[in-house]
């Protein structure tokens, strides 16, 4: 009897544990999280997703590093997690995944432990061969089959779709939000009222602005996609709904290779201008394509498919710029739109004018291609470019940045007057740097500031009151949702290495919460890597990477097994004594037995019961019933 009753109180404990919600004994860990300083998007909910991991036993090491050391840890993997983004229109998915292959990229060194079969070799061959499909299913059908995998394996934490924010003062007009992710399409803007110089704060890269960098056409950080779209422009643009428009050619032929490539000739646009007044022909465009396309230069731009397919380009005897590719490839236009590299300077810019040579003159400036890349230059020479002079709709007037700081402390952009499409109705465009926020919303408020363009210069909430509070001074603009935020997962690095750690740190971040508290409802959760409106993305991707706190217990604090309680048989008399005590004990044995069995089922039969009530009652905070109501 009493084994019985002991056997009843463990049982019983570990109801109790399950009720009570106890975590079990958590898999105790320490995981390194890195976020950019400067990042008010990270840095607001960094502490969220620390406090939540915390509850199933993971400490989380923050670092924030500055641009150089964030970059230098994203490329070494030095990391388990980190924040991200997807990369937006036009990029997504093609392009985004692409990189993936490219050391120079986070992912690559993320994708280095992932659950077999699944490989980062095998992932990337299937992200190659479908852009080489002609067939609309197809690309469909394989574009889902590649992210379902990538989904199944928890690298990302998804958390919320981004919309990209611009805020203007009323006394300007005509604003169409960007088709792009990192362009701010002002040239179309009219002044209503006041002076036709206009001040801007952009976002860059999610942070307040500090420096154009050298504004070049052809290179990376520190140039900032915003500038270089003002002023370079490529052969097309991308329009509304991924839709490819003529820009610096007029329109476009597409053949089939003999070889089983794609040949696209491009008639160029007549009458067009650079910033310093020569004009824009094709010698101008294949002069931008060797510079960019040599043998050594472009391993620097392999994270896009174009420049591992494009074989040739050439002009024509009717001065057609003529593109011929390895492969049929569908992507080429898309890219083509991209803001940079393959957009054009002007062939005076270049150190040797038009016949600059791409190994002894090339554009590129020394230094920037970045540590994982700085071989390159061993075999080239960077002559760099004379001045950034393109064909876009403004051109730079003016920069002066503080050598001790890197911050630009005068920054103007001044109108093409001789622009081929509509001459932008502001005639000067000033870009500020700013310390803090709150000092941008103050100035906004004080008519000081004209524009905020894009994510860093504003936090949510200060968006969310300028258009709840203000709109009588400014106008609050938002782009669709262009890039999911997200949280990517090191599998190559211990602890997130394991995909149970991985799909509990998924569950356990309630980011609906911290979206409330720190977003002001601004923005929405996801649940999967890329936006449902990229190419091919529009694919219900499960298990959802959604908010599960009991699913994210189990997976790193398992309840543990009930443990083994001894009774003391000598507390009920049955272990010593004289062996007529024993005696009385061997007749009492039938009597017990029964007693025994008794309480055994009892005991069952509750603990089955409470079971089932804690089963019902879980299925209920998750939404599904196990009974549903009757209709009447």
């Amino acid at each position: 009897m009493a084994k019985s009753f002991g056997t009843a109180l463990v049982a019983l404990a570990a109801v109790a544990t399950l009720v009570s919600g106890d975590q079990g004994v958590c898999n105790e860990i320490t995981i390194d999280f890195i976020i950019k300083e400067g990042d008010p998007e990270a840095a607001a909910v960094e502490n969220d997703i620390v406090q939540d991991l915390s509850k199933i036993g993971i400490k989380v090491n923050t670092r924030s590093l500055d641009a150089d050391a964030y970059r230098q840890a994203e490329l070494d993997g030095d990391y388990n997690m980190m924040f991200t983004r997807s990369w937006g229109a036009p990029y997504d998915p093609h392009s985004y995944l692409t990189s993936w292959d490219t050391p120079a990229h986070a992912e690559y060194e993320a994708l280095g432990g992932m659950e077999p079969p699944l490989t980062r070799d095998d992932l990337m061959a299937r992200i190659a061969d479908v852009q080489k499909e002609t067939e609309l299913k197809a690309i469909t059908d394989k574009w889902g089959l590649i992210l379902k995998d990538i989904h199944e394996q928890a690298i990302h934490l998804p958390l919320w779709g981004t919309r990209i924010p611009y805020v203007l003062n009323r006394r300007l007009g005509d604003f169409t939000p960007s088709t792009q992710t990192y362009s701010y399409p002002i040239s179309s803007v009219q002044v209503f009222s006041g002076s036709s110089n206009v001040t801007v704060a952009p976002g860059a890269g999610g942070s307040l602005f500090k420096s154009l960098g050298p504004v070049h056409p052809h290179q990376y950080y520190p140039n900032q996609l915003f500038a270089q779209s003002w002023v370079y422009e490529g052969l097309v643009a991308y329009g509304q709904d991924g839709e490819i428009t003529p820009a610096l050619a007029t329109s476009w032929k597409t053949e089939d290779t003999p070889s089983g490539g794609n040949r696209v000739t491009f008639t160029l646009r007549e009458g067009v201008k650079f910033h310093d007044g020569s004009a824009w022909n094709c010698a101008a465009a294949k002069l931008n394509f060797d510079h960019v396309l040599s043998d050594v230069v472009k391993q620097r731009h392999q994270w896009y498919g174009t420049t591992r397919q494009l074989t040739s380009w050439s002009c024509n005897g009717a001065g057609q710029f003529v593109l011929e590719t390895k492969d049929k490839y569908y992507p080429l236009l898309q890219e083509l739109s991209y803001i940079r590299p393959l957009t054009f300077a002007a062939p005076s810019a270049f150190a040797q004018g038009i016949n600059s040579d791409p190994d002894t003159h090339n554009s590129c400036n020394s230094g920037d291609f970045g540590s994982k890349y700085a071989y390159l230059e061993d075999t080239i020479t960077c002559a760099g470019l004379k001045g950034p002079w393109g064909t876009g709709p403004f051109k730079l007037a003016t920069q002066v940045t503080d050598s001790s700081t890197g911050i630009d402390t005068e920054a103007v952009f001044a109108r093409h007057d001789d622009y081929w499409g509509t001459v932008p109705g502001i005639e000067f465009l000033h870009i500020k740097h700013y310390e803090t926020q709150a000092d941008v919303e103050k100035d906004l408020l004080s008519g000081d500031l004209d524009m905020a363009l894009g994510i860093g210069p504003l936090s949510a909430s200060q968006i969310q009151n300028l258009k709840f509070y203000h709109s009588d001074k400014l106008d609050v603009r938002h782009s669709a949702v262009m890039q999911h935020a997200n949280v990517i997962m090191n599998t190559n690095a211990p602890h997130t290495r394991d995909i149970k750690t991985r799909q509990a740190i998924i569950h356990a971040v309630d980011k609906s919460r911290f979206l409330k508290e720190e977003f002001a409802g601004l923005e929405q959760p996801v649940t999967q890597l890329l936006p449902y409106d990229a190419p091919f993305c529009n694919v219900d991707l499960n298990p959802k990477w959604a908010y599960d706190f009991e699913k994210a217990r189990l997976l790193n604090c398992p309840v543990p097994p009930p443990a083994t309680v001894t009774v003391s048989t000598t507390a009920a008399g049955n272990t010593t004594g004289s062996e007529g005590d024993r005696e009385k004990d061997d007749d009492d044995d039938d009597s017990n037995k029964n007693l025994t069995i008794a309480l055994g089922v009892l005991g069952a039969v509750l603990f089955l019961c409470i079971i089932f009530v804690i089963f019902v009652v879980m299925r209920e905070k998750r939404g599904d019933p196990v009974f549903t109501p009757l209709e009447g």
